[in-house]
């Protein structure tokens, strides 16, 4: 095996740290909470638990902690304030953007997304829409711009283009994207899962969805940038900034906290990822036949690996992984606890017989990934064994 470049062995992040556990390769599902981030949600369940909307002194502290919360995701988003709202999860997050969004010419309106999206897109555009329009990707997953300018040449309540696939890590042409939805009059909503705290916050969108679980924050915190020139109409006006449900206070704080941790540090932690996620495509085809590494080699995610393997059921590969202690996901991001195919590598033109997805958690040690590397040829073996008897 090709050892790992030196400036990949360790993590550059500061102590405290993040440690996930040895052998777990599925950010994509969860990562720990950081520790900053801990200590904030701890500091704010003791002095931050009153309605935000109350004028008593412990109403208006929890007002400043919520305001502070918001700021900060501001700050890094590079949008005003009163532009950032927060909400449940991510996907309520986009949910709550496409209704907004679509509410603007009604439920009848017309959205246009990306055929790669996740299904946390395409369900509610399926929920609002009269009709969704499908653009469809290329070979590694990266959305057509040429069809995309022909699918907004009809009125359009918005289009649908996701910064990175997060199944096989593709980046998006969003400069392109939204120049094209500009021209056209149509908002541009990316959804940036697993996008933030991973390099260069995105630019490009009128409306950008998150979820603070991508950047080691809690999984119940989502949020909705909306730029001042955007209208949308959601179905609950928002209470200082938070949309669906009561404000979680302790949630919003350690979002802030993780997201100004890690941001300062996030292109080098992107660079150590690249370079392990690199080791990874390179060596996977050679530890065994009938592998095929998917998505852009170079413009993609830093922490996402998709590979394809024929003659298994990538269930059963992924079941002899974890008896083994590595942790990796079969499917894609949305359906692999259904056993559907990926809908992904099906836009994709991918025809395999599974597919396996590996996504480092931050902080990710070298350690991991070449245990990870040396039990893979055995567990798709017994995988393999197990499909034939």
């Amino acid at each position: 095996m090709v050892p790992v470049p030196l400036d990949a062995a360790s993590s550059p992040l500061p102590d405290p740290a993040p440690e996930p556990p040895a052998g777990y390769l599925d950010a994509v599902g969860g990562q720990p909470l950081l520790p900053v981030a801990r200590r904030a949600w701890s500091a704010a369940v003791e002095q931050a638990w009153a309605d935000p909307a109350r004028l008593h002194h412990q109403g208006r502290r929890a007002g400043m902690v919520l305001d502070a919360a918001r700021g900060v995701i501001a700050d890094t988003l590079g949008v005003r304030p009163d532009e950032v709202f927060l909400t449940t999860s991510g996907p309520t997050a986009v949910g709550t953007a496409v209704q907004g969004l679509a509410q603007r010419t009604g439920a009848a309106g017309r959205v246009v997304a990306s055929a790669a999206e996740s299904l946390a897109v395409l369900s509610p555009a399926h929920g609002w829409a009269r009709e969704v329009s499908l653009v469809p990707v290329d070979g590694v997953g990266r959305v057509d711009l040429d069809s995309l300018a022909t699918a907004l040449e009809r009125p359009a309540a918005l289009a649908c283009v996701q910064a990175a696939n997060p199944e096989v890590g593709t980046r998006q042409p969003l400069a392109g994207a939204l120049e094209m939805c500009r021209e056209a009059g149509v908002p541009l909503l990316v959804h940036a899962v697993q996008v933030i705290g991973r390099g260069p916050v995105p630019e490009d969108w009128d409306v950008l969805a998150a979820s603070a679980r991508d950047w080691g924050g809690p999984a119940g915190l989502g949020v909705l940038a909306v730029r001042g020139h955007v209208r949308w109409t959601p179905e609950e006006n928002p209470d200082r900034g938070w949309v669906v449900g009561f404000p979680d206070i302790p949630a919003a704080a350690a979002a802030a906290t993780a997201l100004e941790y890690l941001q300062p540090h996030a292109d080098a932690e992107a660079r150590r990822c690249f370079a392990l996620t690199e080791r990874i495509r390179r060596e996977l085809p050679l530890l065994a036949d009938g592998i095929g590494v998917t998505g852009d080699a170079a413009d993609r995610l830093p922490h996402i690996v998709t590979f394809t393997i024929d003659g298994a059921v990538g269930e059963v590969l992924v079941d002899e992984l974890s008896r083994r202690g590595f942790a990796v996901a079969s499917g894609s991001a949305c359906t692999s606890d259904t056993h559907m195919p990926s809908q992904v590598l099906a836009a994709m033109g991918v025809a395999s017989d599974a597919s396996v997805r590996v996504s480092l958690p931050l902080g990710c040690s070298e350690e991991t990934v070449a245990g990870f590397l040396e039990a893979l040829p055995e567990a798709l073996a017994a995988a393999r064994a197990a499909g034939t008897a």
